[in-house]
């Protein structure tokens, strides 16, 4: 399987990284973000501030930046998360231990699409919103989910990736390097004058890529930002992204842009 596709407009944030110019400057050196985690949600409303954990709030600052870039109020969206806003879900499960009572309000932020609940709330969204938890490559099952949209008549999407590090108890079982991000695109059919990509399926991926791709899997960097990391970095035309399970692989490719 392959599809191809054009990027309209791109957003990105994380700790220490926010700007443009930043993230362009991490794509040539990459290595887990850290510092400061600076976080504009002064436009949100008080009501639903409160109702948003912080991994929330990071997708929805880089969803409305990509939506206000393209001046598109509503369009299909895509959302995807491996673990969703586990921390939430963590405080349900020790008021269970705890005989406390459960919110109704609670359970609903925690559950894996209340992030995509939210925000077509807040933003009146009618149109699709599908959510995605494909393990490792949560990314690459966006992109075709995106593109499957697209090829049904939807002029662009929104593909929002957001992931954090696993909570409290379930910390053990999270991945080595757990760093929390969240990076939104607005994808269209690929186009002359846009920077056009491919991803291709393949039941044994090849090793292809160049010398910047191999250094982005030495700085054991979460997926969504090594795929982040491709995308926003000219010099990279091929990666093999590491395989999700054996035989199983996926290849990015940059067309052209």
């Amino acid at each position: 399987m392959r599809v191809e596709f054009s990027i309209r407009a791109s957003s990105a944030v994380s700790h220490g990284l926010r700007t443009p110019p930043q993230w362009l400057d991490w794509a040539t050196q990459p290595s887990p973000p850290a510092g400061v985690l600076d976080l504009d949600v002064s436009h949100i409303p008080a009501m639903a501030r409160r109702r948003l954990g912080a991994l929330a709030k990071m997708a929805v600052v880089v969803a409305d930046d990509v939506l206000a870039q393209t001046a598109l109020a509503d369009i299909p969206m895509v959302w995807v998360s491996r673990y969703g806003d586990s921390d939430k879900s963590l405080q349900l499960l020790r008021a269970q231990v705890g005989a406390e009572a459960l919110s109704p309000t609670a359970f609903a932020l925690s559950v894996h699409n209340g992030v995509a609940a939210q925000y077509s709330i807040l933003r009146g969204m009618v149109s699709n919103a599908i959510c995605v938890a494909a393990s490792s490559a949560g990314p690459e099952a966006g992109i075709v989910e995106a593109t499957g949209l697209l090829h049904e008549g939807a002029p662009a999407v929104v593909l929002v990736c957001y992931d954090e590090g696993l909570p409290g108890e379930y910390a053990p079982f999270s991945d080595p390097v757990a760093t929390a991000f969240a990076w939104a695109v607005v994808v269209s059919l690929a186009r002359p004058g846009l920077p056009a990509f491919a991803l291709t399926a393949a039941s044994a991926c090849s090793k292809a890529g160049d010398a910047k791709a191999t250094a982005s899997r030495q700085a054991r960097l979460p997926h969504g930002l090594q795929v982040l990391r491709f995308l926003l970095d000219p010099t990279q035309t091929q990666w093999a992204a590491p395989q999700a399970a054996p035989g199983r692989g996926w290849t990015w490719e940059r067309m052209h842009g």
